[in-house]
């Protein structure tokens, strides 16, 4: 193994171990199973929240690269599947990690749980409940770091017809998910996260479209700053 292959390894490696403990806490934590009870037969809410997609997408793709760093014959057939999951989850993740951090700074009633929501989960803070300090950091923070160092340090930029396809992908995930969202809250009453419940109809699609252009956005300015790196 190279050293540059080495180095990949062990930021995989890593970053998987992270992720990994932040999947476990999300299969075992207490809230996940209060909002289960709440909404009985919407359990598949939790899907819905960009964090845990963002997380279970990251989660993969560094999978795929530690098979990939292990055995090299193997690039031709997941490169590409790494392309799309890091076109989208990428920006995904920049846009996770911006929006709930600074929202549990600033606004922490906007993105937290009310306690008496989970009365047996950790410890509420000033009446909202707030997550272990490393499952905190490995659902809204690891996965944005760990595609962007990946995507920086050990990948190539993308090219000029990939980009030229990233809007449309984009968008079509954004509708997918604005759509999923809007009939879910039609069917259970409420929406997954409390910036959305406070907001009307059209603020929301403002915050969609929003966080779309941000995304894009994202995506368009690291590959730039690769391209200026390299």
């Amino acid at each position: 193994m190279s050293r540059r292959r080495g180095r990949a390894f062990l930021v995989h490696i890593l970053s998987a171990c992270v992720m990994g403990h932040g999947l476990m806490y999300t299969e075992r934590n207490p809230i996940d199973k209060t909002i289960a009870n709440r909404i009985s037969e919407h359990k598949s809410v939790l899907t819905l929240y960009l964090s845990i997609q963002a997380l279970v997408a990251s989660w993969a793709y560094i999978v795929l690269s530690l098979i990939q760093d292990m055995f090299p014959t193997t690039r031709r057939y997941l490169h590409p599947l790494k392309r799309v999951l890091s076109m989208v989850f990428l920006p995904m993740g920049f846009v996770v990690s911006s929006v709930y951090w600074s929202l549990r700074l600033f606004a922490p009633s906007l993105i937290l749980f009310p306690a008496e929501i989970s009365p047996t989960s950790p410890t509420p803070v000033h009446g909202l409940v707030k997550l272990p300090l490393l499952a905190d950091i490995a659902m809204h923070l690891t996965p944005m770091l760990s595609l962007l160092t990946d995507f920086v340090f050990f990948e190539p930029k993308f090219s000029a017809r990939q980009m030229a396809i990233a809007p449309v992908i984009m968008i079509a995930y954004a509708v997918l998910y604005a759509t999923a969202v809007e009939y879910f809250a039609s069917q259970s009453g409420f929406f997954p996260y409390p910036f959305l419940d406070a907001s009307s109809f059209p603020t929301r699609l403002a915050i969609y479209t929003g966080a779309s252009c941000i995304g894009l956005g994202c995506l368009m300015f690291l590959n730039r700053l690769h391209s200026a790196r390299w």
